[in-house]
């Protein structure tokens, strides 16, 4: 763990408006973004603590925001309409989750809850998608990675066309 996530799990109480550009030109999402659109979108995410069995959002929640996780496991589980819950955990630094809304959904997916103290930044979806539209090749890669990885996580739907056309475009985007 760096220096500056160390100080942070110790020092900070609650969310900080605004972070470093540098810590969102660190994600690979964002890693090509101009400084002048990386400094926008950093100066309206916010950067915060999450206590281990935390919630971040509920399944069904308004999605209005993508988060970047920086330090710790974040636990996302979805839980079926027959009650049958799936699990799978979202680890390492700079590994996004919640940002389904990309791809136009209004409501949460998945509840995440923080398995152990992590470190996230919330990244408000109207100005994500503002610098993302003014930017079309992070843009096709964000999109494109999380097409992958819903179809890799919810293969039962592939039968259907949109989740066919999801899945050669996941292949085109993995191949890429």
């Amino acid at each position: 763990m760096n220096e500056a996530i160390r100080r942070l799990r110790k020092e900070f109480g609650g969310p900080v408006a605004g972070i470093s550009p540098l810590i969102l030109g660190n994600c690979p999402h964002l890693q090509d973004l101009a400084t002048p659109s990386l400094v926008a979108l950093s100066q309206r995410a916010e950067c915060r603590l999450v206590h281990g069995g935390e919630q971040l959002f509920d399944q069904g929640a308004t999605a209005d925001s993508a988060f970047l996780l920086l330090d710790g496991v974040v636990r996302l589980e979805h839980t079926a309409a027959d009650g049958t819950v799936s699990a799978y955990e979202v680890i390492g630094p700079y590994v996004t989750f919640g940002d389904l809304a990309l791809l136009g959904e209004e409501r949460r997916r998945y509840t995440a809850t923080a398995s152990e103290d992590s470190v996230v930044v919330e990244l408000p979806i109207r100005p994500l998608i503002e610098v993302l539209n003014a930017n079309p090749r992070q843009a096709l890669a964000w999109r494109g990675a999380i097409m992958a990885r819903l179809y890799r996580k919810e293969p039962a739907a592939a039968a259907s066309l949109p989740w066919r056309i999801l899945g050669k475009l996941s292949q085109l985007f993995e191949a890429a």
